[in-house]
This record gives C-alpha cells, structure tokens and sequence, in this order.
C-alpha cells in the first residue's frame, strides 16, 4: 500500500481545503511547529481507511478531529495497491450526542481511461474492504505502517498473544485453522451419521421372525372383520335411509307445527283504516293554508317591488349630514387662516427687529476689534515668537483689554441665537399657514361637490318617510315568508302523516302474506281485500291443521324407535368382532375406516420388519466405515491446531523477523544491541558491550527502546511480504511520529542513515519531526504553519 495523495477540509488544525501530493515521493519529512498539525496528516490517513484516530485512545472516539467551530471534517485518500489506484473518502458530522460518520465511500479504478468501481458506499463496509485489501485490521496496521505518537514502541512491548494475531494475519495462517475447523466440522457431521446409524440399528432391533409371523396373523383377522362388514353394509344401509327419511318428516312436522302456532291475529288491525282517514282529512286542511300563505308572500314582495331602492334614498340622507359637517369645517378652518396671517405678520416684525439687533452688535464688535487689533493677536503670541505682521521676534506681549472684546462677542452671539429664533418661529408659521390653507382648499372643493349633487334632490324629510315605507314594506315580506315557511312545514307533516298510515297499512298487508306464504305448502284460504276478514279466515284454518300434523308426528317417532334398536344391535356385534382382534373403536361410523386402516399399517409394519431384516447388515457396514473416518478427520484437526503447526510456523517467523529486527538494530546500535526473545517469549536485546547480558525491552532507556522499535518497526516493513503466505499483502511505506528528539546526535545520524537507506529501496518513508537536523537531511519536506484560523502545507525540495 503507497498513499497517493490526501485531501483535508476541516480536519483538525486544516480549517480550508488542503492538498498533500505524494506523486514521485520515496522519503519526506513533515515539519512544523508543535500544534501545527503534523500528526494529524497521518491521522487523517488512518481515518480515511480505518475510519479511527488511534490517538484518541477508542474507535468511536472521532469528533475531536473536527475543526473548532466547524460542521463536519472531510479526508480523502488516494492510494495504491498492486498498481491500481484506490480512493478513500469519509466525512465526520457533529451530532447531539458525538459525531456520525456514516457518509464513507471506497472507489477502485484500473486504468486511467476507465470508469471507477465503487468498492464500499457505507463506513462499515469500506473498513471492511480496506482490511481485505491490506490484509491488516487498524491495530495491525498501526503496528507495520503507521506508527502514530504514543504507539511507537507497541509491538516491541506486545504481549505474546497480540504478536501472535499480528502474525497469523500475515502468514495467513487462518488457513490451516480453516482445515481444522473444516476437519471438526466433517468429525461432527459423522457423529451425527453415526447416531443415525445407531437410531436406525436399535429401529431395526425388534426385526424378528416371529414378529414378522405376528403381524401377518394380525392383518388377516383384520381383514375377515372388513368382509363382514361389507357383508353387512345392505341392511345396515336400507336401515339408516329408511331412518333418514323419517328424521326428515318429523323435521317437516315439527316446522310445520312451529309455523301454525305462530298464526295469530294482530290486535291494532281494526285501527289502522280509521289512522289512514284521520290522516287523509289533516294533509288536504294543511295544504289548503300552505296555498293561502304562499298567495300573501307574492302580494308582500309586490307591493315591496313597487317602492325604490333604498340604497340611494341612503345616499342622499347621507350627503345632507356630510354637507352641513362640512359648512361647519370650512368655516372653522377660514378662521384659523385669518389667526395664523396675523401671527405671520406679527413674527416678520420680531424678525426685522433681531435682524437690526444683530447689525448693529456686529458693528460694535467690529468697532472694538479694530482698537484692539494689535492686542487681539498678542492673544496668541508668546515671547519668542516670530511676529506674524513684521517677522521680527516677539520680544513683549501688548496689553489685551479681554473683557472688552469677550463681552462685544459676547453681544453678537446673543444678537445671532436671536436671530435665528425668531427665523424659526417665523418658518414654523408659514408651514402651519400653508397646511392649514391645503385642508380648507379641500374641504372647500368637498362641500362644492356635495352642493353640486344636491342641487335637484328632494329634502331630507321626504327621504326618511320613504325609508319608512320601505321598511315596513320589508317588514311585511318577511312576516309572509315566515308564515309561509310553517305552513310548507306542516303541509309535510300531514303528507307524511298519510304516507306513514299507508305504509303501515302495507306492512300489515305484507306481514299477513308473510305468513300465509309460510303455510303455502299447506294450502290456506284464499284472500280477499279486507285484512281483517282474511286473518280471521286464516287463525281458523291453521288450528284445523295442528291436529291433524301432531297425529301424524306420533305416528313416526314409533317407528323411528323401533328401527334405531335394530340398527345399535348389530353395530354392538361388529365393534365386538373388532375388539376381539385387537381395535379399540368407540362408534360404529369409523369402524371400517379404522380396520382398512390397521390392515394397511399392519402390511407396512410387516414389509418394514422384512426391510429392517434385510437392511441390518448394510448399516453395520456403514457404522464401521465411517468410524474409520472420524478417526482421520480427528487426527488432521489435532496436527493442524494452534499448539500443532500454526506453532511451529508462528516460531519459524518470528524467527525471520528477529533475524531483520536484529541486522537493523546492530546497525543503528553501532553494533552494541542484537534482538531476541526470552524464554517467556517477550522480546529482550543482546548487549553486546555488557557480556552479551540479556535486557527485556521493558528495561531498555528511551533512546535504546525508540532504536529498538524502530528496528522491529523496519524489519516488520521490509519482510512483511516475505512473512506472507502468499506475498499478497504488500506494505510499500511506513510513517514513524515520534522519538527523534530523544537522541543524542550520533545515534541520530545513525537512525537518519538509515532512513535514507531504507527510502532508497523503493518504499516510500515518512517523518514526523520538529529536529531540524534530520530534516534537512530529507530530500522532501512538506512544511506545516498555523496562520489565523487553519494551517497550511508547503513542499519544499532540496
């Protein structure tokens, strides 16, 4: 994996749009000052794949990235794998509770030509194909390629279980457990099969000669109860049709018994003639007063019709009230104008006085400004001063009479401030005498108007008494129309009335012939127009007719008693037969269904023993092979579990990695330190400069543990395509941000060697790094400053 390029907006201390092109870049340093931000480059680098900041300490913990004051935070990240450019783009929002970053999307594109394929749209799954396609999960990652400030020394400091997944994930040693757990599953499965097998032996154990001798027996006794009841089945049939047809006529004579106690006589028949009359009588009264009011309301609303509208007699009223307001008003107004002229000429004469005031204060100012001239500008010379008159130096001040002057300045502001009132008032008084001239010129043109639509109208007494008429008039319509309304209402009241009488007439009508249709089958009398004859008739008949259908209902439920005896006697014999063979029936009506059914569960149990006798010998074969099965499937998941193989191979490379690990550090050590682990496998250095003294990495000092894990970090780096079981997983840089300060210059230039050693190989290196000295000895810098608000990148190339 080689980044490409990565796009910053709002991330961290890059507030603006920020661009970091690594296009042609093998080793660069990003340098600047603390706070600038050169860490968060590399965050925004594992945020963009792993969708986490591992500084933060927690996964979910990635608001903190969002600049202050910002909305959300948004990395893209382009990379390679395998020579086929890959984008990874996320956004982090702010929320109530945190921050969501949910928006993520990975992009893959072949060729430059080509169309991109869209990977992943969602944070979930473009962490989960960035893990795919770099064979390493976030912690891995940050163990093999970045090493982030704080972390630098972790896999140094690993436990041996954490080295251990970091290991199989690159030998992709997941694939032997893959065996196994195939081979424990295939050794399940056969457990499984062999309880099936051993099932069907213990199904297959009651498979016996006599039992197979029993059940024959069985379905031939079976089968001599089902002849007799086919033999019997004639009789017993003719029985329960006969039986059959007498349960119909007792239901016949009990509807029709149930039918002829119904039949009686309404007692409000007599009534219902005389509702209708009464009724027919009140709608032609009510109809005959709905068609007087109707006659009133048309004489109402034509002698209203007759009379004018009253909209204009309104009108006119009106006018006659507005006209004398205005009279009035122009009056009034006429007055305040003459007032207001008078105070006009009064404050032009106040005027003309201050006026002459103010002259004649500026004259004597003037006067005595011209005998104190020389005085006056003594005011503001001192001794020294070069004369603004002569240009000879100011060698005494003349005497300055400044009261005299103060007070004829005095006199002329005063004169001014006078002036100046009474042009106020005077202008205050032409403006009020102006609006007061617009408003009468108004009312004045309003009150001509008015005049001139009055000019031919009648008086004012003769339109109210026309106003008067026509209310009346309005009056009178209404009061028709009322009347005229409840006369409609109970004209169809009554027209209801005699639909209701007519309609109750009909249901009794109907009710009747309900009845009678019931008795149809029985032939009723005849009907004739008077319903009350007709009901009579009818409650005659029907008491006739229960008579002579009770006698015949006696005579059938006899016989049906003497039939259903006969048909219980031989049922009781047949269920008899049948319990002596071995059936337990409760009623007759399934006795044959049940003894074609044991005869026919009887044959499968008799052809299942001959099958199981048979089939035996066949499932012992078979419980034998698959035994020999589960044996071989057990041992291949013993050899291929954790302690087995995956141990020997999890040895082999750690090996290889202690091998680099150690070729590196005897270089950057002067050759004082070598790798190796201890007897607890916890990774210790050789000391070569102390009797080859064996030191655990927890004991190293900070400058000896940033060698080390610097060492470990670049071994990892450099033969992690090696530790790969395929060689897929390819890591073609890494970035280290932390611990160059800590050392002392010689081992600085030792760690700086290397770096560039290492950068020249083909994999892109990084620094993170305020140590001047190894930065200019990069031959990239990508330069960070803080400026208000964000920070900036500039690359610098030597």
């Amino acid at each position: 994996m080689r980044p490409v390029r990565i796009e910053l907006q709002g991330f961290s201390a890059f507030r603006e749009p920020t661009v970091i092109d690594l296009t042609d870049t093998e080793l660069f340093a990003l340098v600047g000052p603390t706070g600038a931000g050169k860490s968060s480059v590399i965050d925004a680098m594992v945020f963009a794949l792993y969708g986490a900041v591992p500084r933060y300490g927690s996964e979910n913990l990635v608001h903190p990235v969002i600049t202050q004051g910002a909305v959300e935070a948004r990395v893209r990240l382009d990379f390679l794998v395998g020579g086929v450019v890959h984008t990874a783009t996320r956004v982090v929002r702010r929320t109530k509770t945190g921050a969501s970053t949910k928006e993520a999307r990975l992009e893959r594109q072949v060729a430059p030509d080509e169309p991109t394929e869209v990977l992943a749209d969602d944070a979930k799954a473009l962490t989960t194909a960035v893990v795919g396609l770099l064979g390493l999960d976030l912690e891995q990652f940050t163990k093999c390629v970045v090493l982030p400030q704080g972390a630098f020394a972790t896999l140094l400091h690993d436990t041996k279980a954490k080295r251990q997944d970091l290991l199989v994930k690159l030998l992709d040693l997941g694939v032997y457990e893959r065996v196994a757990t195939a081979a424990r599953a295939e050794v399940k499965r056969i457990g499984f099969r062999l309880e099936s097998l051993d099932e069907q032996l213990a199904h297959a154990a009651g498979a016996t000669t006599e039992a197979v001798a029993d059940v024959a027996a069985h379905v031939v006794a079976v089968d001599g109860i089902v002849r007799s009841l086919d033999q019997a089945t004639p009789v017993l049939a003719a029985r329960a049709d006969e039986l059959a047809r007498i349960d119909r006529d007792l239901d016949d004579h009990r509807r029709m018994l149930s039918l002829l106690d119904g039949v009686s006589i309404p007692t409000d028949i007599a009534d219902l003639a005389d509702q209708a009359l009464r009724a027919r009588a009140a709608a032609d009264a009510a109809a005959a007063s709905e068609t007087e009011q109707a006659d009133r309301v048309t004489q109402a609303v034509k002698g209203r019709d007759a009379l004018p509208d009253p909209a204009d007699l309104v009108r006119v009223r009106d006018d006659h009230i507005r006209l004398a307001e205005l009279e009035a008003a122009v009056a009034k107004g006429a007055e305040l104008v003459t007032a207001l002229e008078e105070a006009g000429r009064e404050r032009a004469a106040t005027f003309e006085v201050a006026e002459g005031e103010h002259a004649e204060a500026v004259a004597a100012r003037d006067r005595v400004r011209i005998a104190h001239a020389a005085a006056d500008l003594g005011r503001h010379l001192h001794v020294g001063d070069d004369c603004p008159v002569c240009g000879n130096e100011v060698a005494e001040l003349p005497l300055v009479d400044v009261a005299a002057v103060e007070s004829a300045d005095a006199a002329v502001d005063a004169a001014e401030a006078r002036v100046r009132q009474a042009r106020t008032e005077l202008a205050e008084r032409a403006a009020k005498l102006a609006d007061y001239r617009a408003r009468l010129d108004v009312r004045t043109t309003e009150r001509d108007a008015v005049l001139e639509r009055l000019r031919d109208v009648r008086p004012v007494a003769e339109i109210e008494a026309d106003l008067a008429s026509i209310a009346a008039a309005d009056a009178e319509v209404a009061a028709a129309r009322s009347a005229d309304t409840v006369a409609r209402r109970d004209a169809a009241q009554a027209r209801a009335a005699v639909e209701a009488a007519a309609a109750q007439m009909a249901a009794a009508r109907t009710g009747f012939m309900a009845t009678r249709d019931r008795l149809a089958a029985l032939e009723p009398p005849v009907t004739t127009d008077d319903l009350a004859a007709d009901w009579s008739a009818l409650a005659g008949w029907a008491a006739q007719q229960t008579d002579e259908v009770r006698r015949r209902a006696d005579a059938a439920s006899q016989r049906r008693t003497q039939l259903a005896a006969e048909q219980a006697a031989s049922h009781e014999q047949l269920i008899e037969q049948a319990a002596a063979a071995g059936l337990v029936v409760r009623s007759f009506e399934g006795l044959r269904d049940a003894c074609v059914a044991e005869a026919a569960s009887a044959r499968v149990r008799h052809d299942r023993l001959v099958a199981d006798l048979a089939r035996a010998d066949g499932l012992r074969s078979e419980r034998d092979q698959f035994i020999e099965r589960r044996q071989v499937h057990d041992l291949l998941a013993d050899s291929l579990g954790a302690r087995g193989f995956e141990a020997w191979l999890l040895d082999e490379a750690l090996a290889v990695l202690l091998d680099g690990a150690s070729t590196w550090l005897e270089q950057l050590s002067s050759g004082r330190y070598a790798m190796a682990v201890d007897d607890k496998n916890q990774f210790a250095v050789v000391d070569h400069a102390n009797a080859d003294e064996l030191r655990l990495a927890r004991t190293l000092s900070g400058g000896e543990t940033f060698l080390a894990s610097l060492a470990l970090a670049l071994a990892l780096a450099e033969r992690v395509s090696e530790l790969s079981a395929v060689g897929g997983t390819t890591l073609d840089a890494i970035f280290l941000d932390e611990g160059f300060g800590t050392l002392d210059p010689d081992t600085l230039d030792v760690v700086a060697t290397a770096i560039e050693e290492l950068g020249a190989t083909g994999r892109m290196v990084g620094v993170i790094s305020h140590v001047r000295e190894l930065a200019e000895r990069v031959p990239v810098r990508f330069e960070i400053s803080k400026v208000p608000g964000t920070s900036t990148v500039r690359r610098v190339e030597t």
